[in-house]
């Protein structure tokens, strides 16, 4: 007997008869890669993986995924060919980098870039300098979002934070400033501005600035969480304090620290997420021996405390003490399975787990300089950065 084949009207009548809720049961199992080929297959699963609904759940069916079976990714930013070369983005499922995506289009600096996030999958990268390009971008799906100037630009160092309002289901960019053009005096600039991938464009709010009062937030110490962003800030006279900008109200608020660091606000203190809560490290300072004092052994000890939310109150707990440890340089993150990922001081990554304390190296380099290394934790995601007037191919691809 003969095999009998289907005709592509047969195979487009079956794909079209599909219950809604079966093909939504097939199709957010599928990686990003194969959902937008799947886009092209016919006008009901376009529309169906264009969803924010869709897009909502299978993101989060990726994450919890990926942290029941510890096969969470980390996005690293690193630079390669030395300070001249290019930065790329790396996609890193285990050890070693299996997805390189190139950057440097943006015009962004190497040594100045930083990213912020991520929220839902995307990530906003900056350049830390006056009038800063800022890019917001989905490594998943490739896509990239310059984002236009603010209308207050000329001599205006800024703070940035991103993050996602989840009243109104947007992802949003602070900004907020405090030096001038000559780097000669303290402008205490007030104004907050904020900037909407739904609307494009930059608004002006009415709120309480920390310059107002006498706050600087450090790029070195920042994170999102829960879609709110958080700094590592220090005041004018010695005291420092956790400063946290709300994406769905839209105010600043200030949190404490734990008691260690008002009594020794020394050294680095680096802001992370550790099992979904807000977790902060504390270790010595980076010191680059002399000459004479290369042979010696340095070690470092890292101090894990996690903050603990009941109701409106915040404490704070130790969770553990790391090391000493000789190699790290730099605290870099945490990845889902406890593994707390350090620099090296050389470019290069590695581990140790806070629960089975198992070292692990990554074969992950970054040339010179140091800062050029940076880890988040990725989980891909369907959230398109793209604008309304850019072109999707998917559009013209039907069967």
């Amino acid at each position: 007997m003969e095999d009998q084949k289907l005709s592509i009207a047969e195979i487009k009548m079956a794909i079209e008869t599909l219950s809604e809720d079966l093909l939504m049961e097939i199709l957010w199992r599928l990686p990003v890669k194969s959902l937008l080929q799947s886009k092209s297959v016919c006008k009901n699963w376009y529309a169906l993986i264009q969803n924010p609904s869709f897009i909502s759940l299978h993101h989060h069916r990726a994450a919890s995924i990926a942290a029941a079976q510890n096969t969470d990714c980390l996005l690293v930013k690193r630079a390669l060919d030395g300070g001249n070369g290019k930065i790329i983005l790396s996609l890193i499922p285990n050890e070693t980098p299996t997805e390189d995506i190139d950057i440097s289009f943006t015009g962004l600096d190497i040594e100045k870039l930083q990213l912020l996030g991520p929220c839902n999958g995307v990530v906003c990268l900056i350049r830390l300098a006056l009038n800063s390009t800022i890019v917001i971008c989905n490594p998943s799906m490739r896509e990239f979002r310059v984002l236009p100037q603010p209308s207050h630009k000329k001599g205006y160092m800024a703070n940035l934070g991103f993050g996602f309002d989840h009243y109104t289901n947007d992802y949003k960019v602070v900004r907020f400033g405090y030096l001038d053009p000559e780097f000669k005096t303290c402008w205490l600039d007030e104004r907050i501005e904020i900037y909407e991938l739904s609307t494009d464009c930059w608004r002006e709010v009415d709120a309480a600035s920390p310059v107002e009062y006498g706050f600087e937030c450090t790029y070195s110490s920042c994170v999102s969480w829960n879609g709110d962003f958080f700094w590592y800030a220090f005041c004018h006279g010695g005291d420092a304090a956790i400063i946290v900008f709300s994406m769905t109200n839209e105010v600043f608020n200030e949190l404490p620290l734990p008691e260690v660091c008002l009594l020794d606000n020394s050294g680095a203190r680096e802001l992370f997420i550790l099992n979904d809560s807000l977790a902060l490290a504390l270790y010595p300072s980076t010191w680059v021996p002399p000459l004479w004092a290369v042979k010696l052994s340095f070690e470092k000890c890292f101090d894990i405390w996690v903050m603990d939310v009941h109701g409106v109150e915040v404490s704070w707990t130790k969770k553990i003490s790391i090391g000493p440890l000789q190699k790290p340089n730099f605290a870099l993150g945490f990845r889902k399975n406890g593994e707390f990922l350090l620099e090296c001081g050389d470019g290069q990554m590695m581990s140790d787990n806070i629960d089975t304390r198992q070292i692990k190296e990554y074969q992950v380099y970054s040339h010179s300089p140091p800062c050029c290394l940076q880890v988040l934790p990725h989980t891909e995601s369907l959230v398109s950065v793209k604008r309304h007037n850019e072109h999707d191919e998917t559009d013209d691809l039907h069967v």
